[in-house]
């Protein structure tokens, strides 16, 4: 049962944040270091309103469990409030909100030159997610030994440009860009997100000087070396804050957003639809739109265009 709210005074034995979750065993570091295995308690307290109760990152209270079996573990009663999240729609016609991550500061969303290669449709969804989700975006296009770097930088100039994104360019295989990228994450708490195959472990790997995604196992410093299979894992970033890892997603279903609203989350959009005729414009078959004009004439990118008339269109089914 969840109930809203904070849980009764004196109930909570130590407070902490999730940082895997393996199966239904959610992994929670408490504030003196010790790292218990849990499981949502029959009722809980919850301080946030989203269809998903628990997410690595959540800040949440627990009660001690001893089972006899020596292992620390305990009973999740709270799940604190979110500030930020990363959310997607679930998989299915009638699935709710699915919160892959909680309560970091940004998010850096990693593609790959080639093999695969980037996609810029996918790009822009992640984009709406950061700024629905309260987080703040960073672009990295690994694997850059695969492709000419001035010729890709030219084609995403809407992003760095424009749109005033940061856009990194990194290589595992060769160490370009991974001091400059570490720099820029240090002290933050960043989720890694984008589809599989990108180089997102490799890049965690490189930032942190530690092979914690070859075992799946986290620094001592973290916890104590448990090998889950999880969703999304944090890990400790040498000089400080975090660094999340998530599942590589080749789609991502904008959560909780009306059709009619996309075009305010495409920000290069906003110079021009206050000079639309009609104050309710579409920008999609009403004559005298200044969001198509500016298309026609280059002065919008017209791929962000068409990626926002697949966007709108995806949300109306």
């Amino acid at each position: 049962m969840i109930k809203a709210g904070q849980a009764p005074e004196g109930m909570i034995d130590a407070s902490g944040h999730v940082m895997a979750v393996g199966g239904r065993t959610w992994f929670v570091q408490s504030e003196s270091g010790e790292v218990f295995e849990c499981l949502p308690a029959g009722t809980v307290f919850a301080m946030h309103e989203d269809t998903s109760l628990l997410a690595v990152g959540d800040h949440v209270g627990i009660v001690f469990v001893d089972d006899g079996t020596g292992i620390k573990k305990g009973s999740i009663v709270e799940v604190g409030k979110r500030t930020s999240q990363l959310s997607r729609k679930g998989i299915g016609k009638h699935a709710g909100e699915q919160v892959i991550i909680s309560n970091v500061d940004s998010i850096l969303i990693v593609m790959s030159a080639a093999d695969p290669f980037y996609n810029k449709r996918l790009l822009d969804r992640y984009l709406i997610a950061a700024e629905l989700g309260k987080l703040e975006p960073l672009i990295c296009i690994n694997k850059i030994e695969l492709m000419d770097q001035e010729l890709i930088a030219e084609d995403l100039a809407v992003y760095s440009d424009t749109l005033k994104i940061p856009v990194m360019f990194t290589s595992v295989a060769e160490g370009i860009g991974i001091k400059e990228l570490s720099e820029a994450l240090r002290g933050h708490s960043t989720v890694l997100s984008g589809p599989s195959g990108v180089g997102k472990s490799s890049l965690i790997n490189a930032i942190t000087g530690e092979e914690l995604q070859r075992t799946g196992e986290v620094s001592e410093r973290t916890w104590k070396g448990k090998h889950v299979t999880s969703s999304a894992r944090l890990f400790a970033m040498p000089g400080g804050g975090f660094l999340a890892d998530t599942p590589g997603l080749r789609e991502l279903g904008i959560w909780d957003m009306h059709p009619d609203d996309t075009a305010f989350y495409f920000h290069d959009f906003d110079a021009w639809y206050p000079k639309c005729k009609f104050t309710s414009c579409t920008h999609r078959h009403e004559p005298d739109c200044a969001v198509k004009q500016a298309v026609e004439e280059e002065l919008i990118d017209p791929e962000r265009y068409v990626s926002y008339l697949q966007i709108v269109e995806s949300l109306e089914e």
